[in-house]
Formats: C-alpha cells, structure tokens, sequence
C-alpha cells in the first residue's frame, strides 16, 4: 500500500517558518505536524544549505512519528508576490452544443498566451468567475444547450516565478516531489475563521474542491507536453 492510499503530506511554508502535515485519507484535520524556522529568509540563497538541512532533519522526524516514508506532498506558499489577475475571453462559434472542451481549449489558448507574455509569474490557480453565453449569464457550465457566443470571466491567482523555481530546487535537493502548489493568500479565503497557523489546512480545502469554479493545473512533466496536458480534473 503506498502512502497516497493511506493520506497526503501538505507543507505550508512562508519567509520565516515551514511546517509538514500528514492528513489521513477523507479527514479534514491533520493527524501529526513538525514546524521549524528557517533561518534570516527564504529567498537568502545564502541560507539554502540551512534550509536544506533542517528540512531533511524535519522530514525524517515526521517520518519517524508516522511511519511513513515521504517522498511527495503539496505545498501552501505564502508570499507578498501574489496576485489576482482577471480578464475575460470571447469566441463566437457556429451553433454548436455546448461541452467541456470547448471551454478547456479556450483556456488553453489564454494560459500558453500567458506564458508567451509573461516570463516572471507562474499560474498557481485558474478560477472561471463567470460564464456568459449568448449573453445569458451562468456561474457554472450549462449542458446540452446550443450556443453561438460565450464569453469567460477568468481569474488567474499568481505567484513570483523565481521564487517558485528557488523552493523547487529545496525540495528537489531533499528529493520531494511537489504535487500542487497553493497560494496561502488565496486560499485561506475559504477556511472561513478557523486557525491555519500551518498554512496545510486551508491547502488541504481548496484542493478537496472548496471552489468549484477553479480549474486545476498539472505541471508538465516531459519536454513532449504541451500545453494541453496542463489541466486536469476539470469540471470534475
């Protein structure tokens, strides 16, 4: 039995602490926690080997309190860089049926235009805040109508790309792989006055569907991916 089929590891991480949960499978709450501060910043290069240290000093510890062994978790980010981004996206068709696809391709072509454009932000989430559809105005997909004009209302929350990339290479070293990646700031909107200290609970909501307008994003993981494999579970 692997540890995915037992629960999930979640890290919530800022400039000055990290902490590591494990939930157990359909909980809500975490069943154990290590924390520990990093020394002077995150984005100190100078502190990587610390930081690297004390994490693999962490990992083992909750390892040991669990018998587990972690190789891979989600993380919660909190950081100052993030930001709301909307737009909105029009295409006019001919009459057609409605389906998923044809809002995923659309997406699509806005995230690889994003991209393409912007060099120094990565997508951590995609929200879809409204559908307008011959001009008819919808909070979730429509199914089995015809239309000939749909209009999207996107919101994509964002993050610095280099300081993505700088807590990649942390984990890397530790030899972690990072499933999903939450912006804390973002995401404790929807834990309403609970207590988060961990930044993992409020991680852990969203990516149970506290938001069933977001659009879930999946790293590539060859140079043959495009951009079409980078959304999943959608609508799901």
């Amino acid at each position: 039995m692997s540890n995915s089929d037992i629960g999930d590891f979640y890290f919530g991480i800022s400039n000055k602490k990290i902490y590591i949960c494990f939930f157990e499978k359909g909980k809500n709450e975490y069943l154990n926690k290590v924390t520990f501060d990093i020394p002077d910043d995150l984005v100190n290069d100078l502190n990587f080997k610390i930081i690297s240290d004390l994490l693999k000093v962490n990992i083992r510890k909750i390892e040991k309190k669990l018998g587990l062994f972690l190789n891979c978790g989600n993380i919660s980010i909190q950081s100052k860089s993030n930001q709301s981004i909307k737009f909105s996206i029009k295409n006019i068709f001919d009459e057609k049926i409605i389906e998923k696809r044809v809002v995923t391709n659309l997406i699509q072509s806005e995230i690889q235009k994003f991209f393409n454009n912007d060099k120094k932000l990565f997508i951590a989430h995609i929200i879809i805040n409204k559908y307008v559809i011959d001009d008819k105005v919808y909070n979730f997909l429509p199914t089995n109508i015809k239309f000939r004009k749909i209009i999207l209302e996107i919101e994509f929350i964002c993050l610095d790309k280099n300081l993505i990339n700088k807590i990649k290479g942390l984990f890397n070293e530790c030899k972690i792989n990072l499933n999903k990646i939450v912006s804390y700031e973002y995401a404790k909107k929807f834990l309403d006055d609970s207590n988060d200290e961990t930044m993992c609970l409020s991680a852990h909501k969203v990516l149970n569907g506290a938001n069933q307008s977001e659009v879930y994003l999946q790293e590539e993981k060859s140079k043959k991916s495009n951009i079409f494999d980078t959304i999943f579970n959608f609508f799901d």
